[in-house]
């Protein structure tokens, strides 16, 4: 890729909490020549009043029909920002935990930006429960991240690129994320459709 070119489509990058999306999402978008990082996070900053509570008694990820609704919220707002970027010919690159074949599906379909590239960044289990621990009280989680992973396995393995980046420093998995996605990381439109 030349400083002239930009990469079509929508980088997606996803993973648990601790994988490295925020930090290598931020580093992407920073390499292409024409880009913007889409936080899906801070879509759900913005509701000041009426959060709804996405971890249960037992402290379990479980953020019921109301924080489902605002899950869904999030995605339209992500969407909806990532296309007005691209339409504006900058390569939007998103920041959002996606969880399953119907979120994807679901983003996809809001989207229409193409290609989609999934990149889902697996690093092992250990290593992202480490970086979730260590990092500020504000942005670290209070649960158990491994039913997330193996659920986006069981949902997604076979989809987009599987990037193990826990031996990587985020500079590494940058580079690669730009150099690659393209190439590893495209979601064929019959998935998308399906």
């Amino acid at each position: 890729m030349t400083d002239q070119e930009t990469m079509a489509g929508c980088l997606l990058i996803t993973g648990t909490p601790g994988a490295g999306k925020t930090t290598v999402s931020q580093l992407v978008a920073e390499r292409l020549p024409r880009a913007a990082r889409v936080d899906g996070d801070v879509f759900g900053i913005m509701v000041v009043s009426g959060r709804a509570n996405m971890i249960d008694e037992e402290g379990r990820w479980n953020p019921g029909h109301e924080g489902q609704r605002q899950l869904r919220l999030r995605m339209v707002n992500l969407c909806s920002v990532a296309a007005n970027f691209a339409e504006a010919g900058f390569t939007p690159v998103a920041d959002t935990v996606v969880e399953t074949r119907e979120e994807l599906r679901f983003i996809a379909g809001l989207l229409r930006v193409r290609p989609l590239m999934l990149v889902v960044l697996c690093p092992p289990l250990e290593v992202a429960r480490y970086r979730n621990a260590t990092r500020a009280p504000d942005t670290r989680v209070d649960y158990d991240v491994a039913p997330l992973a193996r659920n986006q396995r069981r949902e997604l393995g076979d989809l987009g690129w599987w990037l193990d980046s826990g031996e990587q420093t985020p500079e590494e998995t940058a580079d690669l994320i730009v150099a690659e996605a393209a190439r590893r990381a495209v979601v064929p439109e019959a998935v998308l459709r399906a």
